[in-house]
């Protein structure tokens, strides 16, 4: 391990796994040790996302094991510096002992600023009771008009534990304070015969790759390069698997995954599958189609309406396999709140499906309490009904305070 801090009260080490491990030394060690633990465990129940995240704890040795919150930040404004401190004071409850820059890092996948080194940090009492969210899910997929019987779309919903892949139903609801869960969606090309295999390859090996890589929820020290790794990988087992069989060279298919873990979602996407997010009254696209059409979209060269009717729109820039040597995922992450919806789908849902019909299924959802298994089968309803000719998968994700 690279020492990255060796001072009078802690020594910190970076791993190579990207982990931060910190351990205390020095005058009240141990009161400083558990103060930290207890301010930072407190923060991430309250839902601040732009702090360290509690990995492992060793009483014995003093030893705290974080995730990783970037590159120290060498020079900032007094105006910036206050206002990161007071935002952690307003929203959060918490007044940290050293409001300096010295204690502010920038993460590149957050794209923010981050604060670190809480182990002085007070505590504010607060009305509310401190809230853990659980998620409930419906999943559902149904072949084109056309197909004959045959679905280029898989999904998939897991979680990990040591490192294997615990298979969970397609519809469901847990808690995901101690354990996430991962939700793929995979929609093939590659002809009669190839576009299946390939979606249920992606969807089959991501449940091999990414537990193996993680281990469990805990224990990854960068859940975005843990993601985007698998993915990677990912890529290039089913490239080999399309090569050594006749006639599957050019199988290829999209990849969008979700990780929700405590009070973050993780997301990866290749292809032109999406994830939305729908949040107080307003819907949200966080992928980006990677195809030319969704670039000129994106760009305000045209509209929905001519994006939906382009000769080009499935042409894709990027797929898992499909004859990309290299991929270049779409990753980011999103702070989960109560009341949040997920889309996640592939193309044939969005065919007959447009933004504004989404966000009025949600809204409807929202205002009814509806569970997530009635809103993906009413939206896959309306869909097939509207258009159909292409295969409509989709998993509906809602998140909520647990009891």
């Amino acid at each position: 391990m690279k020492i990255a801090k060796d001072g009078i009260r802690s020594i910190v080490r970076v791993g190579y796994d990207g982990r931060i491990y910190k351990t205390f030394r020095g005058t009240d060690a141990d009161k400083r040790f558990a103060q930290e633990v207890k301010v930072l465990e407190t923060l991430e129940r309250r839902g601040c996302s732009y702090v360290p995240r509690v990995l492992d704890t060793d009483p014995d040795e003093l030893t705290l094991v974080t995730t990783n919150c970037g590159k120290p930040v060498e020079n900032m404004s007094d105006t910036k510096l206050k206002s990161i401190f007071e935002e952690l004071k307003r929203d959060f409850g918490v007044i940290h002992d050293d409001p300096f820059v010295r204690n502010i890092t920038y993460d590149a996948h957050r794209g923010r600023f981050c604060v670190i080194d809480f182990e002085l940090a007070e505590i504010l009492a607060r009305d509310e009771v401190d809230e853990f969210l659980k998620l409930t899910w419906g999943g559902i997929s149904r072949g084109g008009k056309f197909k004959h019987g045959r679905n280029d779309d898989s999904l998939a919903c897991f979680g990990s534990t040591n490192g294997w892949a615990e298979e969970h139903s397609l519809s469901g609801s847990d808690t995901i304070m101690d354990d996430g869960i991962v939700f793929a969606l995979s929609d093939g090309m590659g002809g009669p015969g190839g576009g299946d295999i390939a979606s249920a390859l992606t969807v089959n090996e991501l449940r091999r790759f990414l537990p193996g890589v993680m281990g469990g929820f805990k224990g990854a020290g960068n859940w975005l390069e843990v993601l985007e790794g698998a993915m990677e990988e990912l890529h290039h087992f089913v490239t080999r698997i399309a090569h050594s069989r006749e006639g599957l060279s050019q199988m290829g298919a999209t990849l969008v995954t979700g990780l929700f873990f405590r009070r973050t979602m993780y997301f990866g996407h290749v292809g032109d599958s999406r994830m939305y997010l729908f949040r107080d009254g307003k819907l949200k696209q966080l992928t980006l189609d990677q195809t030319m059409v969704g670039r000129y979209l994106r760009d305000g060269l045209i509209s929905e309406r001519e994006a939906r009717n382009h000769p080009r729109r499935n042409i894709l820039m990027q797929a898992i396999a499909g004859g990309c040597e290299n991929i270049a995922p779409q990753m980011g992450q999103e702070e989960l709140l109560a009341g949040d919806w997920f889309l996640i789908c592939s193309d044939g849902l969005i065919d007959g499906l447009w933004d504004h019909r989404i966000e009025h299924f949600f809204a409807k959802a929202t205002a009814n309490n509806e569970n997530p298994q009635d809103v993906a089968e009413e939206m896959l309803t309306y869909a097939c009904n509207a258009a159909g000719r292409d295969d409509t998968t989709l998993f509906v994700i809602h998140a909520e305070l647990a009891e």
